[in-house]
């Protein structure tokens, strides 16, 4: 026997319902019948026959129409792992009991906080639009749904249209984008519905571009090249002008000293500068290839679509 499961005290809860149950079966039949549907849940609960439990716990909530019933709702769809029930269950059973400061309303809060940090959404865009789709064997409603972490079956169907079936494996807090297309009946190869093999779909988040250093980057190493090339151009043409000046002097003159000097400066600075332009347009080259190598790809979204008689699995997105 189990007094408790999940942190729950179903019992405790018990024991004042029963109280005021007991007091009014003697003029209400409905009321003594959502006690008996009460007690063997909370029996069937503490021996781990969970859905059994949550059986009772309903019809008890049917026949009763009490609101603290919705704690032993929650507390029981939790214990089955059916998170987004338990929490709608908890805010059903909060919004009911709003103003009071009880024991389970004190736990039933702290419960739906622990819940809501376990989600993660699935969003659904099917083809066609009007398509209707269950999730884990049931209904799912809206566009987004709320799940919890492990692997759910969705599956789509619409009037003639082949079914679709797909698996998703999500952990909490993840944002899954699913597109399940519906070819008509006429348009496929396979005229029944498709056995889809189970795939795990992950969220597929775009990658950044890597920010790189000013001093990694092509363009800079582009524009010192040209300047490099630009100022060796302007001290060659000098040096030039220098020699052209030197060999109009002769060893006698007393500036042929100086304008040697001159000389041999400026034909060191224009071999120094057409070097440093060599290499730094060789950097700038090697940067580029680079960058264009490692550009990153952004994919948004993984779909269903048919494919050479089956089914193929397709990612949108920017490439």
């Amino acid at each position: 026997m189990r007094p408790r499961a999940g942190g729950w005290t179903i019992v405790a809860l018990a024991i004042g319902l029963l109280g005021v149950t007991r007091v009014a079966s003697a003029q209400t039949d409905p009321l003594e019948e959502a006690r008996v549907h009460f007690e063997r849940a909370v029996g069937l609960f503490e021996a781990g026959d969970l859905r059994a439990a949550l059986a009772e716990f309903e019809r008890a909530y049917a026949l009763s129409s009490r609101p603290s019933l919705f704690y032993n709702l929650g507390a029981t769809h939790q214990a089955l792992h059916e998170y987004p029930e338990a929490i709608d269950a908890l805010r059903r059973f909060l919004a009911a009991t709003e103003g009071l400061r009880t024991r389970q309303r004190t736990e039933a809060e702290r419960a739906l906080r622990d819940l809501e940090g376990l989600m993660a959404r699935v969003h659904v865009v099917c083809d066609p639009p009007t398509a209707t789709v269950t999730l884990d064997g049931r209904p799912a409603r809206g566009d987004v749904l709320s799940v919890g972490p492990g692997r759910h079956v969705l599956e789509a169907t619409a009037p003639q249209r082949v079914t679709q079936r797909v698996e998703v494996t999500v952990a909490s807090g993840d944002d899954t984008f699913l597109r399940l297309a519906l070819p008509a009946v006429g348009d496929s190869v396979v005229t029944s519905p498709v056995a889809v093999t189970p795939m795990v779909v992950t969220p597929l988040v775009a990658r950044r571009r890597v920010s790189h250093p000013w001093y990694l980057r092509s363009w800079v190493w582009a524009v010192t090249g040209g300047a490099l090339a630009v100022g060796a151009t302007i001290t060659g043409v000098l040096a030039v002008d220098t020699h052209d000046e030197f060999q109009a002097l002769t060893m006698s003159d007393a500036d042929v000293g100086r304008v040697a000097t001159r000389g041999r400066a400026l034909a060191a600075a224009t071999d120094v500068m057409a070097l440093g332009a060599l290499g730094a347009g060789v950097t700038a080259l090697v940067m580029l290839a680079r960058t264009d190598a490692t550009a990153p790809t952004g994919v948004t979204s993984v779909h269903l679509e048919p494919w050479h008689g089956g089914v193929g699995v397709v990612g949108t997105g920017r490439f």
